[in-house]
């Protein structure tokens, strides 16, 4: 997210907010499909919390808050890629 550094530049930009929430839920989808043995290899990952993103945009897209995207975006993201680097 390198050309929106503040959360009003990421709401005003309606294509960035399309494709951080459908990489978003592309991560939840994959998640849903890891084998337990691999989640467990990674047991500092909440993986319940990266599913339950996916079924909320899924089903629940009028109500997602951009606000709760664009914090997940900018802190919990590099946090995971982090988490899965080690």
């Amino acid at each position: 997210m390198k050309e929106v550094n503040t959360f009003t530049n990421f709401e005003n930009n309606d294509e960035k907010v399309d494709a951080v929430i459908l990489n978003l839920e592309q991560i939840g989808e994959t998640a849903k499909k890891l084998s337990d043995k691999t989640k467990q290899n990674y047991s500092t990952i909440h993986w319940p919390s990266i599913i339950r993103l996916r079924n909320m945009i899924s089903h629940e897209y009028e109500g997602i808050r951009l606000n709760i995207i664009y914090d997940i975006a900018i802190v919990y993201i590099p946090d995971l890629l982090s988490k899965l680097d080690e």
